[in-house]
């Protein structure tokens, strides 16, 4: 649709100019208490339009239009220019205040705007009236003595114009304003557009009884056009207020309907004054739903792009997860090949236990990442039972305890409990207790004293305190100490490292379990103390099975495949130092003519691979034969392992891959026996 703005000026002046002038020409019919003033006065309405549309350069063609039809109608010359001059100044003056205050051709988008329309109206229009009677009575084309009566019509002509007339042409005009209906739509603005044309009818159109008697029943159209306001847009509603109009005052006219009680004259304004009041209001409530639904628009696309972001985030993180995992892998391996040498010096001894600790602890940074994610996105998937948390507790503190010993800490481990089991995921919940006691460590200084209890305080209820001597926690750290990211000041986040995850996770997971985490601690340098309170519940059901003794292990013929030709390598001499067979892959293609050359009784294979991946590879060899997989990846979000289970892998091992997690692996899947 071609700009208005850019249509050239005098084609544009002179449309403009024929369409005012029969516009006008044909208005002034109406006029009944003086031949200048008109209650109908659709001009008006045309002129504020097109000023808006096509701007202020095509106002010549109001003046000339006006002056034509006073001349060829009432008044003389001299009068006819005054009038001319105050049409012209009217249109000039509600476009302008329009531009400036209202919106200008957006004005009908925001409700606001529309109340603005129409005070903009009302005051504009006080121009015209003033100006042209003026001049008819300094003419003798008016008594003085009139000139309040004849005023009430001429600006109620003009306002109703504005606000009837203005609104439709201009939202037919603007390109913005325009929308494609589907079929639904359609046939509903039809069915609408019937509806009113019947109810208009029936109020003004004296076909039926009921408005040939008068009777005040013209409340029957504001239901369709306040319906139109709502289901469609400000230019439906501005439609549908036009026609309404028009057959209302050609039934008035004739006298029909309830306006049609008094003279001519004033039965138009009434009904140009109840007009213009429905008009305000369905305008108002059609840019008021067209702005919601804007909004709702707008809120719909933001979700779609954080939903996109969040997707993104999530690949990123698991591609991240990935890359930081391979390369732990073989390290891991190498770890344990060289602590398997049989006589290793004290200093050797030192720095595979340095290696190995940072190894784990980047591995377990990454973790958090992980869990973090899963627990946003309401996606941590949780197996209760009924453990013992003394025993949970017990079996963290001797995993951290040389941790401990290293920093020259004092472990104090006083579990008083009676009853102390708990209905929890047990890995989950071993990983609360872990990062109480890790956070202890990492911020309790050397000779500082950790203390871990158990007590019941109430029948049912078990408190797990952890307890240290340690940094202490400020006051305004205080209400922000479990959000993700937060280690207090700047200096203890280079003094200490980490990434601020641990506490968070413990708090999430706690929350998951039913269970409430606090933290207490009298400011800086006065220890801290944080409370884990859960419910108890009865301690399971002993039952004592009967097992065959375990075959012992046999020389298995494995099929290794992974890209990381370190991690491959690494694995690979483990394997073979277990007695194992192995025929290593870099490649789904290679591995795949590995098992056409030779059956296997094993697949261990990444999921990551150059031409493929491991699930495609695991659904050919088990299309071939019924042999068993493990899968090793540095993908470990629950959607990677499920995947991994539906092509039919029996184990699924996150990078990087201890040795000891791989035999255990092996001896899962060759003897059945459930993960």
């Amino acid at each position: 649709m071609l700009n208005p703005r850019k249509t050239p000026t005098l084609p544009a002046i002179g449309g403009l100019t024929l369409i005012y002038f029969v516009a006008g020409y044909f208005s002034l019919k109406l006029a009944v208490v003086n031949p200048s003033a008109s209650p109908v006065w659709p001009p008006a309405g045309i002129a504020l339009a097109a000023l808006l549309v096509f701007g202020y350069r095509v106002w010549p063609a109001i003046f000339v239009g006006a002056f034509l039809f006073n001349v060829a109608t009432a008044g003389n010359f001299l009068t006819s220019l005054g009038i001319a001059g105050g049409n012209t100044l009217e249109a000039l003056c509600g476009a302008l205040l329009v531009n400036r205050f209202a919106g200008g051709t957006q004005v009908f988008e925001r409700p606001q705007n529309v109340f603005k329309f129409a005070l903009a109206t009302l005051i504009s229009t006080t121009v015209s009236p003033s100006l042209g009677i003026t001049s008819l009575a300094l003419g003798g084309f008016a008594r003085w003595e009139n000139f309040w009566q004849i005023s009430l019509t001429w600006w109620l002509g003009d306002t109703s114009g504005e606000l009837v007339v203005a609104p439709l042409l201009l939202l037919w005009s603007i390109p913005a304003t325009q929308r494609k209906w589907n079929r639904a739509q359609a046939l509903e603005v039809s069915f609408l557009l019937l509806l009113l044309v019947v109810l208009a009818e029936i109020v003004f159109g004296g076909s039926f009884q009921i408005s040939a008697r008068n009777y005040p029943i013209s409340f029957l159209c504001g239901p369709i056009v306040i319906w139109t306001a709502f289901r469609f847009t400000p230019r439906e509603t501005a439609t549908g207020v036009f026609v309404l109009s028009s057959i209302a005052i050609w039934g008035t006219l004739n006298g029909f309907g309830p306006f049609a009680t008094q003279p001519e004259n004033q039965s138009l304004l009434m009904l140009q004054a109840w007009t213009a009041a429905l008009t305000i209001t369905a305008m108002a409530i059609a840019a008021a739903i067209a702005e919601r639904n804007r909004a709702q628009a707008a809120i719909e696309q933001q979700k779609e792009t954080v939903e996109a972001a969040n997707k993104t985030k999530d690949n990123f993180l698991a591609m991240l997860s990935h890359e930081l995992r391979t390369p732990l892998t073989p390290v891991i391996a190498a770890l344990d090949a060289l602590e398997a040498e049989t006589s290793p010096t004290e200093l050797a001894k030192c720095s595979l236990s340095m290696i190995r600790r940072n190894v784990e602890l980047e591995s377990q940074l990454i973790d958090d990442l992980l869990d973090l994610t899963r627990i946003a996105k309401d996606k941590l998937q949780l197996r209760f039972g009924s453990i013992d948390a003394n025993e949970i507790v017990a079996n963290v503190v001797e995993i951290c305890r040389a941790e401990a010993q290293e920093r020259r800490l004092n472990l104090h481990v006083n579990l008083r409990a009676g009853a102390h089991h708990v209905l929890a995921d047990s890995a989950k919940f071993q990983q609360i207790i872990w990062n109480l006691v890790k956070n202890s460590i990492k911020f309790t200084g050397e000779n500082g004293d950790i203390t871990i209890s158990t007590t019941n305080p109430e029948p049912g209820t078990l408190l797990i305190t952890v307890r240290d001597t340690g940094i202490g926690i400020e006051r305004e750290i205080m209400n922000r100490i479990f959000d993700p990211f937060e280690q207090g000041e700047r200096t203890f986040q280079r003094r200490y490292g980490g990434l601020g995850l641990g506490l968070a996770i413990s708090k999430s997971l706690t929350q998951a379990h039913g269970g409430t985490l606090t933290a207490q601690s009298d400011g800086r340098d006065r220890g801290s103390t944080f409370i884990l309170t859960m419910k108890t519940v009865s301690p399971p059901t002993r039952v004592v099975k009967f097992t065959a003794p375990v075959p012992d292990t046999r020389p298995l013929r494995i099929l290794l495949v992974d890209d990381h030709v370190d991690t491959c390598t690494a694995l690979e001499r483990l394997l073979v130092r277990r007695g194992h067979l192995v025929a290593a892959a870099h490649n789904v293609r290679s591995a795949m003519e590995a098992a056409a050359r030779s059956p296997f009784d094993l697949l261990i294979s990444d999921i990551a691979l150059p031409d493929g991946t491991g699930i495609e590879l695991m659904s050919y060899l088990r299309a071939m034969s019924h042999i068993p997989g493990i899968a090793i990846s540095g993908f470990g979000m629950n959607g990677d392992i499920e995947k991994s289970f539906e092509a039919g892998f029996a184990e699924h091992l996150v990078k990087p891959v201890k040795m000891e997690n791989l035999e255990a692996a092996i001896d899962r899947v060759m003897t059945g026996s459930p993960n």
